[in-house]
């Protein structure tokens, strides 16, 4: 940490009065502690938010006041998750109620969510934040998420949260266009479906998910795959759709046209395996008559009763 700090006449008179009180908190630390210290570590000692200190460092950064080599790095948490978030006494939850943002978050979390916060839900919605990483503001969209599908229990939100975490929905847009894709591609999937009342279940949202996301399929051929299931098994079947998707993902259909150009591809290689099959029995045929060709003269037909009856009338007369 450095001795001194030195401040140019300039700074402190055009510099501070512009900026925000804490954006120059965070300057004078960095300048003091040099590149070791971490955001986290500097966030802790001036008792505010990470984000607050890597805001403050890109305010200083654009003014051309820091230099990429004196920034401080964001402490790289650990890929690896306990099964079961931190628990947080109610001592620190009140220390970081002394965060104004923090305390406007939880504030907002209860009138989104319909309901007081017990000891345990502000443990756990500050472990989204805390424990997985998720910026407040994208943490308030998964919320009234969660609230529109009338999923409050916390449980059911940490697990939506931990699903965020792990496809790197860290910014409001990407939640945004997640939230989004999720809506309307659900609804004309389960429409698809006959099934436009109801939500789907957890493995149907699954497959749904994965089909968005994991294939990247868009929904109208989502929609397409879930009509053929309809007409050709004539019954609800994810798992056949499934199997209808994943080929084209593997095919590289990405829309109607390829589709149509598969579709043309199959009826052809169908017409030639039928022709094959009409040209391997006019072989057969010929082959039967080929080997008939030596017996084709008439042939008897025996009454082999009528014989008997003669032989028998033959041996009376003896």
């Amino acid at each position: 940490m450095a001795e001194e700090i030195r401040l140019s006449k300039q700074f402190v008179m055009e510099e501070v009065p512009k900026a925000p009180p804490l954006y120059v908190a965070v300057y004078l630390m960095i300048q003091a502690s040099g590149s070791d210290v971490t955001m986290a570590q500097i966030a802790q000692m001036l008792d505010v938010l990470e984000s607050d200190v890597c805001n403050a460092q890109k305010y200083w950064q654009q003014r051309g006041l820091l230099q990429q080599e004196q920034a401080v790095q964001i402490q790289k948490k650990s890929t690896f998750r306990p099964m079961q978030h931190p628990e947080y006494s109610p001592m620190e939850i009140d220390l970081y109620l002394k965060n104004e943002q923090i305390r406007e978050f939880f504030q907002s979390a209860e009138k989104k969510l319909g309901k007081s916060l017990s000891a345990h839900d502000l443990s756990t919605l500050f472990g989204l934040y805390d424990w997985l990483g998720l910026p407040i503001d994208v943490i308030e969209l998964l919320l009234t998420y969660c609230a529109e599908r009338g999923k409050t229990n916390m449980r059911y939100i940490e697990k939506t949260a931990i699903g965020w975490a792990e496809e790197g929905i860290d910014t409001p847009e990407k939640a945004a266009e997640h939230l989004l894709l999720r809506k309307n591609g659900t609804r004309e999937i389960m429409r698809a479906f006959g099934q436009g009342r109801r939500m789907p279940s957890e493995v149907e949202e699954g497959y749904i998910k994965k089909w968005l996301q994991e294939y990247h399929m868009p929904v109208k051929l989502a929609v397409m795959a879930c009509e053929r299931t309809i007409l050709r098994l004539g019954s609800v079947s994810f798992p056949y759709a499934d199997s209808i998707l994943k080929d084209w993902h593997d095919m590289g259909v990405r829309t109607e046209e390829d589709v149509a150009k598969q579709d043309a591809l199959f009826e052809a290689k169908k017409e030639q395996k039928e022709r094959e099959k009409q040209a391997q029995k006019q072989v057969r045929q010929k082959t039967v008559q080929k080997r008939n060709r030596f017996i084709n003269y008439p042939q008897r037909d025996w009454d082999y009763d009528k014989i008997k009856q003669m032989e028998q009338e033959r041996q009376n007369k003896w």
